[in-house]
């Protein structure tokens, strides 16, 4: 309800309302045609039994009515289910991913403590999971409880009484199907038992195997440098060896399980009328009402398992709601962090500013321990700057002036964001042609072609120019010293008046990094420029050099942080616990 309710309760929520009322509708549709299926199977059989062929053609009839009401209502439920699921399930990947690629919100909550890894997998498959099988659950709870509540009452009619030990006993019936259904779950409890231990463990062993090849295919061109492929075949055949161990144990898990479960539904509908066969005989009970309690019977046992039928999705369903939610608590928490004012938080001053630096700057790891200490920096227009010195210190300085870093405390001096560029060492291209690549985060169509090409000539690209509307993995077909071009061709692109650098020459060669920053120094002579991190070329280009060092570890600069990080990397409990403990022994 934390991060769905508002779909339910928003500015939209009337669609998601309506569609729920028009299934719930359906499912009582659904449990009305059970019942009224189940009337006319008495119908028909009393009809048999008198030998009445005007009853029986009637009740045929009767039965094609029903049939058709089935097809109808099972298919609206179907198209209604799912329609709901899509839209909540669409609703709720908007809201998990517009909080995630937010204000790098998606960097930050990588580098916190905490179960919110694999963010691509929770938003993809978890997300579907929590809205989809939650609908079925709703969907399926509403309809057992519909059907245990009018069945029981048929099948309470149905038993009428019976003497015990001189004694009278109404709904025998009744208790009979809920003293099956319990007997029925004692006994799947124990068979399951072991199934569940060989499941969870062929999952790990397939995760393992997945992992062994993803590994070996990365690790592909060492592999075949080292000649390691038949050492690396066998190590491959052997993780697989491990899933036929499993597999073979999870076989005979279901094999045992199937037997009883196999027995168990064909006993359910044979089990009341052999009960009910002594009434049947003495004529108290018609051929007609003795078939309709044995459908009774197996409607009230089919529901009552619901529970335990479901035990599986149900553990399934909440470790996926767990993972969006772990993934959503870790965006509230960077959100919360960046939020922070005053004199123990970053202040970043976004304004069209005639500046770029810092004042009293202390940058704090995401731990709340201080990694650069009282720092002031000013950047003045067609100022060029170098700042060198320990890696992670530099590294800190580009991320708090990148906007990226919330952990610290002082005063950052920022243009707004139209007025500058940062450039790390590795730019982001994204899929699709490289026209889209080059102009990225603009739109491709807001550059023309030549624009396009001869920022590229610009930089030593020229012979991609005429590869412009090409669609490849671009990443792989430029080499590191190619990207590293192509982003001072997007500074040409751009022309903005402030440029951060990053570690944004380190796969160029001297005399090309020196060519790189001359470029953009005349082609933008107003521009201030910031290098921060490691220069292959020469210094002679800029007209101060500041030199970092890291401040000593362990000192702690943000308390609440800190102690925050400390309570995050506690085990967590989980919620309803009773769910893993009944799931460990039990599996249909």
């Amino acid at each position: 309800m934390r991060i769905s309710g508002p779909y339910w309760t928003g500015p939209g929520r009337w669609r998601p309302r309506l569609l729920t009322a028009a299934l719930a509708l359906l499912v009582v549709a659904q449990v009305a045609l059970a019942v009224r299926l189940n009337v006319w199977s008495a119908d028909l059989f009393d009809a048999l039994e008198r030998r009445s062929t005007d009853g029986t053609m009637h009740q045929i009839g009767i039965f094609g009515l029903i049939l058709l009401g089935n097809m109808i209502v099972n298919t609206a439920h179907l198209v209604f289910r799912r329609h709901l699921q899509f839209d909540w399930r669409r609703w709720l990947t908007r809201r998990v991913i517009g909080d995630w690629m937010e204000d790098a919100r998606h960097y930050q909550a990588d580098l916190i403590p905490g179960d919110h890894a694999n963010p691509d997998g929770r938003i993809a498959e978890d997300v579907r999971i929590a809205t989809e099988v939650a609908i079925d659950l709703a969907s399926s709870l509403f309809y057992c409880v519909l059907l245990l509540v009018t069945f029981v009452g048929v099948l309470w009619s149905l038993s009428g009484w019976i003497e015990v030990a001189g004694m009278h006993v109404p709904g025998h019936l009744v208790l009979l199907a809920f003293v099956y259904a319990g007997l029925g779950a004692v006994v799947a409890f124990f068979l399951g038992r072991p199934l569940v231990r060989a499941t969870d463990m062929r999952q790990t062993n397939e995760a393992d195997f997945r992992f062994s090849l993803v590994r070996a295919h990365e690790s592909g061109e060492s592999i075949a440098v080292a000649r390691g492929e038949p050492l690396e075949r066998e190590r491959l055949e052997s993780v697989f060896e491990t899933i036929a161990q499993s597999w073979r144990g999870q076989s005979l898990g279901l094999a045992r399980l199937l037997a009883f479960s196999s027995g168990y539904v064909a006993l359910a509908g044979v089990l009341p009328i052999l009960v009910s066969t002594p009434r049947f005989l003495d004529g108290t009970l018609s051929l007609g009402r003795l078939m309709q309690s044995g459908q009774a019977f197996q409607q009230v046992t089919a529901a009552l398992s619901w529970p335990i039928d479901n035990l599986a999705l149900i553990a399934g369903w909440r470790a996926s709601v767990e993972r969006v939610l772990m993934l959503d608590e870790a965006v509230r928490v960077v959100t919360l962090e960046a939020a922070r004012m005053g004199d123990t938080a970053l202040n970043l001053d976004r304004v069209a500013t005639a500046q770029l630096g810092v004042r009293k700057l202390w940058v704090a790891a995401p731990d709340g321990t201080t990694m650069l200490s009282n720092l002031n920096l000013q950047i003045e227009p067609g100022d060029h700057v170098l700042v060198g010195g320990d890696p992670e210190a530099t590294r800190a300085l580009f991320r708090v002036l990148a906007g990226i870093w919330p952990w610290g405390r002082g005063c950052v001096d920022l243009p707004a964001d139209a007025g500058m560029i940062a450039v790390g060492p590795w730019p982001f291209l994204p899929q699709g042609s490289l026209r889209q690549a080059l102009a990225f985060p603009e739109a491709a169509e807001h550059y023309d072609t030549e624009t396009l090409q001869a920022a590229l000539s610009s930089v030593g690209l020229a012979h991609f120019a005429d590869r412009l509307d090409e669609t490849a993995d671009w990443p792989r077909v430029l080499t590191a010293a190619e990207t590293q071009r192509l982003s001072f061709a997007r500074i040409i692109l751009f022309c903005p008046r402030w440029i951060l650098l990053g570690d944004a020459t380190t796969a160029l060669d001297p005399a090309s990094a020196d060519l790189m920053l001359h470029l953009i120094v005349e082609r933008l002579p107003q521009a201030g420029i910031l290098m921060v991190g490691r220069h292959p070329g020469s210094a002679e280009i800029f007209s101060r050099r500041l030199t970092l060092e890291k401040a000593a570890d362990g000192e702690i600069l943000l308390q609440e942080i800190h102690a925050r990080r400390q309570a995050a990397s506690q085990p967590r409990p989980r919620p309803l616990s009773v769910i893993d403990r009944l799931r460990q022994g039990y599996a249909r």
